[in-house]
């Protein structure tokens, strides 16, 4: 049986939710779209994904998913994007210390289109894609001299954007765009009260909006805070969270979503500024502490453990993240 430490209780929990929402997915997709798999390798690693689970416990009480067999084919599994969204932000945290960014203003943006039931989930990325690349085409051409139009995103020095695709109480889609960004200026926001929400936003970004869209002036924008060893996770995470929401989509619906991906038409993350062609790098860490090693493999719908080994010797420079991290923020999996 699984000795039930915290972390590896917790860990197990959600590994087992995951397991089977993937298991779902693929017999979904095997059924009635198999050329998304793209070969019988492919599949066979989305069916292995973290099968097998390696646990660190410490002597001084410590525990650590310290490894896992990540299949890192994140439109398909829950574990692997947000094991990816994690990484992100580890980066992001990298380059706020980097570039001193914890000096400026950091605002988090939501910009939508209008659409209804009716409008195909192609139809709406459309139309969204299209506003997102004009606002785009003004951020990186503000300093020629050609350009007669002046944004309102012309006030900030870097951008970070991400699609994400949910649906709404009624089940219709509803992608929508989320930016972070960063200014030397203060800007100006107010608070409305929009179909009993609360909103806050820029008039000058709402009418910008309203112009390249012609019909659309839902947005909202609020100030977050970025110091010096400290950042707001819930604004900063709303854009590096995968564009799958695993959770509030049927099987269905998921996998729709991940076949408009497999065209890659369409560009759900992009950076500006200093941030343009960043990547991911793994994140060295000193491990010099003696362990148990206890390692878990996925069996009949369940994990049991397989193996334990104590580790007395040194590590250095091992590459790796840490992977209780990933688990720790999975989203809830409401399946």
């Amino acid at each position: 049986m699984v000795q039930k430490g915290d972390v590896i209780e917790r860990t197990v929990a959600k590994m087992e939710l995951s397991q089977q929402k993937k298991k779902e997915v693929v017999e979904y997709i095997l059924q009635h779209k198999p050329y998304l798999l793209g070969s019988a390798f492919k599949s066979t690693r989305i069916r292995e994904c973290c099968n097998v689970l390696k646990f660190r416990d410490y002597l001084n009480g410590e525990q650590r998913l310290y490894g896992a067999n990540f299949c890192k084919y994140d439109k398909f599994c829950l574990a692997c994007s947000t094991r990816r969204s994690i990484r992100m932000i580890q980066r992001f945290e990298q380059w706020i210390q980097q570039y001193r960014l914890y000096d400026k203003h950091w605002y988090h943006i939501t910009l939508t289109v209008r659409h209804n039931s009716s409008q195909s989930l192609k139809t709406v990325m459309d139309k969204l894609c299209t506003a997102k690349g004009k606002v785009a085409k003004r951020y990186r051409n503000w300093k020629r001299p050609e350009q007669k139009t002046k944004s309102f995103m012309n006030n900030f020095d870097w951008l970070i954007c991400s699609i994400e695709v949910t649906q709404s109480e009624k089940g219709w889609w509803h992608p929508h765009i989320h930016i972070l960004a960063c200014s030397d200026k203060k800007l100006p926001t107010k608070v409305i009260y929009l179909f009993g929400k609360r909103i806050e936003l820029n008039e000058d970004l709402q009418n910008e909006w309203h112009e390249i869209t012609k019909d659309s002036y839902q947005v909202s924008m609020r100030e977050i805070t970025v110091t010096d060893g400290y950042f707001d996770r819930k604004g900063i995470g709303e854009v590096f969270k995968y564009a799958v929401k695993f959770s509030t989509l049927d099987v269905p619906h998921l996998v729709e979503l991940i076949e408009l991906q497999h065209t890659r038409k369409y560009h759900f993350f992009s950076t500006y500024g200093i941030f343009r062609g960043w990547k991911l790098d793994s994140k060295p860490t000193d491990e010099d502490k003696n362990f148990v090693e206890k390692t878990l493999e996925y069996f009949e719908d369940e994990y049991i453990q397989t193996e334990e080994t104590e580790q007395t010797v040194e590590i250095s420079q091992k590459k790796a993240i840490d992977l209780s991290e990933v688990v720790e923020q999975m989203e809830p999996l409401s399946i």
